[in-house]
């Protein structure tokens, strides 16, 4: 996730440091890619989170730790009101929850994350009914920037059982990130083109993470955990 989303802030000319995030979920899975997003330096402060309930905010009671920490010094209660202006839109959590109005309400060049499985928050085609300057990735492999687990998982394992490592940490994860952004900027392969369907896709909006066929992953990634 955090691999896609450095490239498509670079594609945007969005400086991390200055992105409003909302982030709809708070599961393990939503926890994890904000709490890398806060290594890498996205201010905590630019981060909204929703669970269920709405918006996490410090007027709630009975939050759990973790919860808590994300909570956001604001009086909005739901996602009509936090995504007016936002940057980004990730998305960890159902599908349909993200309107057409609501990304008619983001920023200029939206970056939408709708990574809901098999179903995700929003549609590609229903965004592009409304917005053409969206940068749009789901977690599906049968539209363009699919962002999935599968696509780091099995390769910081392999760097991390090479030097025997006993434990995943910060820092490899964060190689790791940069490993896969980086491949995305590189000349695709032909037999990754060929895996993709004959079409060799360029590093831009539609191509903003490496396709889960390309075969330079296991040593790319490994490698830089490793």
């Amino acid at each position: 996730t955090y691999a896609a989303l450095m490239n498509a802030l670079d594609i945007s000319k969005k400086n991390k440091s200055k992105i409003k995030i909302v982030v709809n979920g708070a599961g393990a899975s939503a926890m994890a890619c904000t709490n890398l997003l806060l290594k890498s330096g996205v201010k905590k402060n630019n981060i909204i989170m929703l669970d269920s309930k709405g918006v996490i905010n410090k007027k709630r009671k009975n939050l759990n730790k973790w919860k808590l920490f994300y909570a956001s010094n604001t009086s909005a209660k739901n996602l009509n009101e936090v995504i007016k202006d936002a940057d980004v839109f990730l998305g960890l959590s159902s599908a349909g929850v993200l309107s057409k109005e609501n990304v008619r309400n983001m920023s200029s060049k939206p970056i939408i994350f709708a990574c809901a499985n098999p179903d995700p928050e929003i549609t590609p085609e229903e965004i592009e009914e409304v917005r053409s300057d969206a940068i749009v990735a789901t977690g599906r492999s049968d539209y363009p920037n699919q962002v999935n687990n599968l696509l780091g998982f099995p390769y910081i394992f392999r760097g991390a059982l090479d030097v025997r490592a006993k434990t995943i940490n910060e820092e490899m994860k964060l190689s790791a990130v940069k490993a896969i952004a980086n491949l995305a900027r590189e000349r695709v392969p032909d037999e990754v083109a060929a895996a993709m369907g004959g079409e060799r896709p360029v590093y831009g909006k539609n191509y903003i993470i490496p396709s889960t066929f390309d075969p330079r992953l296991i040593n790319v990634i490994s490698v830089a955990v490793a």
